[in-house]
């Protein structure tokens, strides 16, 4: 397309443990009680860890697949399964999921998209919007397809120039006459899918001829 121009674990260093005092010939092990308390207490930020339930906005989905119940994929990925019941709208835990129903698993957690309400409101797209069409990319992916959509139109569905068009700068016979967002991004990825294969090679092919 032509160019539009334009944990933290604070671990105390005066933590004494199995100090030994010598009483005569006997040695008494001192702050066992503290250490009790101790490993009590590790034990419970260990399960409160283990038991958290992650944002939900902030987890890449995963298509189920191989007919499987939430309770397999549980101990197949090593989750808790109270965890995924409540992360996949409670689904029955032992009814068997529909191959390409969209899974979110606590530890496809995308800490990136912490940023994905800064980045909303500068870009002329909706949070649902990015989540469909951004939001399941891998983050090279969505990274290269956000890289091309700044630098051919600053993020903007409406930009011109000549026969190119909106965030993509698609050439307009490629739209059809539908300048929609969900049309642009649509016909975005089948020309990249179809042209580049990804939208990381993509980039790379812009980086090296100022246009893709």
């Amino acid at each position: 397309m032509k160019i539009f121009n334009k944990k933290n674990l604070l671990l105390s260093s005066a933590v004494v443990a199995g100090m030994l005092f010598t009483v005569g010939t006997k040695a008494v092990q001192a702050d066992t009680t503290d250490n009790a308390q101790q490993a009590t207490t590790n034990t419970l930020n260990v399960n409160t860890a283990t038991t958290s339930i992650p944002d939900k906005s902030l987890i890449m989905p995963v298509a189920s697949r191989d007919n499987q119940t939430l309770r397999q994929v549980a101990e197949a990925n090593n989750t808790s399964l109270s965890v995924l019941e409540k992360l996949n709208d409670n689904i029955d835990p032992d009814k068997t999921i529909a191959n390409g129903t969209w899974l979110y698993l606590p530890q496809n957690e995308d800490l990136s998209l912490l940023f994905t309400a800064l980045y909303t409101a500068h870009s002329g797209i909706s949070s649902a919007q990015y989540q469909k069409y951004y939001g399941r990319l891998s983050a090279s992916e969505r990274s290269a397809k956000l890289w091309i959509a700044r630098r051919e139109s600053g993020y903007n569905y409406h930009a011109r120039n000549g026969r190119y068009y909106g965030r993509f700068q698609l050439d307009v016979s490629y739209l059809h006459g539908d300048y929609s967002v969900a049309n642009q991004e649509r016909t975005a990825d089948r020309y990249v899918k179809g042209r580049y294969g990804s939208w990381t090679a993509a980039k790379r092919f812009w980086m090296a001829h100022n246009w893709y």
